[in-house]
């Protein structure tokens, strides 16, 4: 990857591992957190597994990996905790683990964010730390969470969510998703885009969409994945339907047919629901009402609200307000 000349600041990334935690919830983030490093001018990524016990800790693969303890570790503001997710006992004996309990307590007020990975936001529901807070989870867990933690506003249909400070993922692959919104958050989203082409994955994935999604559900087809990409890239830009059949290398007609056929609905309403859902997640992050329908692809502010409200039920000033915690 090729190296920029942004400064930044130097942040660390704690993993919580525990005996049989899931792999792949903390090499897939740290992939990510490393390819910032490696674009980065200035150190500003490092990632530090830690442990209540310490030393060596195998995940359920069977792969050992070394760890610190977690009374060795002094957070700071510019520390991000994350809990990673692992098996459904695994996941019971770290819910009575006081001693994790305490340390994430205690230093819950001094890091700059809390996370979790699949799983892992079971642990922070059970500390308390998901209540009265938007938060998502691996769909075989998320009954298991609205059940058990009625205080915590459980999202189903998400990959990832942001409250505050509070991230939450549903897990596995969707940590890497959620890696890459931090680092777009911390950096210019440039980094974010590069990091993901060296990873070969989505160049981003909205938190707010759906586990079960188009995009999702279209990844392994090798006829449309690639257009499918380049609209999350484009949705800006005044697409047509010929745009995205000479995208596939089709005639609009064999593109109409074939695109219906596979995805289950037509290429303008889908992409019409992407530029929608993707005004969505501007909404809830705050961006302003009126230049919100340039950044998605339609020409005029009234027609940008009339399917707004066409699709949700209600404005976008009002979705606004009902869904950005930070505007309130």
């Amino acid at each position: 990857m090729k190296s920029n000349t942004l400064e930044t600041v130097s942040r660390r990334v704690l993993f919580v591992i525990f005996e049989q935690f899931e792999l792949l919830d903390l090499s897939g983030p740290s992939s990510v957190f490393n390819g910032a490093q490696g674009l980065l001018k200035s150190p500003s990524y490092k990632v530090l597994p830690v442990s209540s016990s310490g030393g060596l800790i195998k995940s359920r693969s069977g792969i050992e990996v070394n760890s610190q303890k977690l009374a060795s570790i002094t957070v700071s503001d510019h520390d991000t905790l994350i809990v990673v997710g692992g098996s459904r006992d695994a996941i019971k004996k770290v819910i009575s683990d006081t001693l994790l309990q305490d340390w994430l307590i205690n230093n819950k007020p001094k890091a700059e964010r809390i996370g979790s990975i699949c799983s892992g936001a079971l642990v922070l529901a059970a500390f308390g730390f998901l209540d009265n807070k938007r938060a998502t989870t691996h769909w075989a867990d998320v009954a298991q969470m609205a059940d058990e933690f009625p205080a915590v506003n459980v999202e189903p249909d998400a990959l990832y969510c942001i409250d505050h400070n509070i991230w939450t993922s549903a897990g596995v692959t969707t940590g890497i998703d959620m890696a890459l919104a931090m680092v777009g958050q911390d950096h210019h989203h440039k980094i974010m885009h590069e990091i993901a082409k060296w990873l070969v994955v989505y160049v981003h994935r909205p938190g707010h969409q759906s586990q079960f999604s188009e995009l999702l559900a279209v990844q392994n087809n090798h006829k449309f994945s690639d257009v499918l990409l380049w609209l999350e890239d484009n949705l800006s830009k005044p697409i047509k339907v010929y745009d995205m059949a000479a995208k596939a290398c089709l005639t609009e007609r064999t593109f109409y047919r074939k695109f219906t056929d596979e995805i289950g609905t037509s290429p303008s309403k889908f992409l019409e629901k992407r530029r929608l859902n993707r005004a969505k997640l501007l909404l809830e992050q705050g961006e302003v009402v009126k230049v919100i329908h340039q950044k998605v692809g339609y020409q005029s502010e009234l027609g940008f609200r009339k399917s707004f409200v066409a699709m949700f039920g209600v404005s976008p000033a009002m979705y606004k307000k009902m869904h950005c915690k930070s505007c309130s």
